[in-house]
């Protein structure tokens, strides 16, 4: 049988505000589209069959006629490459759907809400799916429509969470459900993280990822599949696209005897380890180690120099005081009274409270030297 070369995206979420980034949120929006662009440019250079997007390509229905636009523009430009659409969560199949109209590109197919299959007879190729027609879509056990040529590849578009029973409300894929599709193979999205290519029986499946972060939840390399599907089966290559990477980064700084120590230390550990990449990236930089009790963690500090050298950055402290508590609980000043209190309180406390109070001791004793900054995303 003809072989199949494919590309396999999820989860642009062109559109998409990323609020914390304050004044580059707009400019971050174009660089969502610029990656898609991207990606239809590799579609058409690496000569693909097909290009399929599992869900999500707009972060809402309600996004802007120019992005919207650009979106469609991008899709025409690698024509007459097909591209097969299946609508997610955020942008399903509703009345007000960017998808509702009768400009949509020429090569660009949209799978419909009901069970449907879309055949190319020139690839020998069957795309079969369904798109979200509403923020919400139950799971099935089984897809209502089998292959029944053995002539033709079989693909399958899908967006929804790979389960274990039908219970979410986000299209529930199940093994049952996978094994009995089919599908030589089923492209899905809606989760942000790449998996593995898993089989069961012939049907191959898994999730491509993002192609960009949306947030430090979703961090490291973000890209996109290309596959190949022949008679030996499905191979598959991840290619990194994203533009930027959104980074947690962990940086020891008990080593520093001076707060004007801390920016170079976190400047050097991160040129070290990203090397060109190094300017290019969104940070969380975690602050951690023992430091004196008087010693003032420079976070706003190391998040402005950060500022002229990196894209975007934010800092937070989770140092801990060098300080012998069992001394300290011993003292009848304030200081004293409040860590024995707290240690009374941790050891009576269960697994789960154990970390929060133990944290609010750390914030207690900085708050007697120095001034605690307030950490609103911990």
């Amino acid at each position: 049988m003809q072989t199949i070369k494919f590309l396999h995206c999820a989860d642009v979420h062109i559109g998409a505000a990323q609020s914390f980034l304050g004044t580059l949120t707009e400019k971050r929006q174009i660089e969502v589209l610029m990656t898609f662009e991207h990606i239809m440019e590799i579609a058409k250079q690496q000569a693909v069959d097909i290009v399929l997007i599992a869900g999500d390509l707009f972060d809402s229905n309600r996004i802007s006629q120019e992005l919207i636009k650009r979106t469609f523009d991008a899709i025409e430009e690698i024509s007459p490459i097909p591209v097969v659409f299946c609508a997610g969560n955020h942008d399903p199949l509703t009345a007000d759907s960017p998808f509702n109209t009768n400009n949509l590109p020429q090569n660009l197919y949209v799978i419909p809400t009901q069970d449907s299959i879309k055949t190319f007879d020139d690839l020998k190729l069957n795309i079969y799916g369904r798109s979200f027609g509403g923020v919400y879509m139950k799971g099935v056990p089984q897809f209502s429509i089998t292959p029944s040529d053995d002539n033709y590849r079989n693909i399958m578009v899908l967006h929804g969470e790979a389960a274990g029973d039908l219970n979410s409300n986000y299209n529930s894929i199940t093994q049952g459900f996978v094994s009995s599709s089919g599908m030589d193979y089923i492209a899905l999205g809606h989760i942000h993280k790449k998996s593995d290519i898993t089989s069961i029986g012939k049907t191959h499946f898994s999730y491509c990822g993002c192609p960009e972060g949306q947030g430090f939840d979703e961090d490291g390399e973000k890209g996109v599949y290309l596959g190949e599907l022949n008679d030996s089966g499905c191979e598959l290559k991840f290619i990194p696209i994203c533009r930027r990477m959104h980074l947690t980064v962990q940086i020891d700084i008990s080593s520093c005897n001076d707060s004007a120590d801390v920016t170079p230390l976190v400047c050097e550990t991160l040129k070290a380890k990203y090397k060109e990449s190094f300017a290019d990236n969104l940070y969380k930089i975690i602050l951690t180690g023992e430091v004196e009790p008087d010693f003032c963690v420079p976070t706003k500090e190391v998040a402005s120099r950060l500022s002229d050298l990196v894209y975007f950055a934010k800092v937070r402290d989770n140092t801990t005081v060098r300080a012998d508590l069992t001394a300290l609980a011993q003292q009848t000043d304030l200081k004293g009274i409040f860590v024995r209190k707290m240690l009374e309180k941790i050891e009576i406390a269960d697994d789960a409270q154990k970390p929060l109070l133990k944290d609010a001791l750390q914030i207690g004793l900085k708050a007697f030297n120095t001034e605690v900054e307030y950490r609103e995303d911990q």
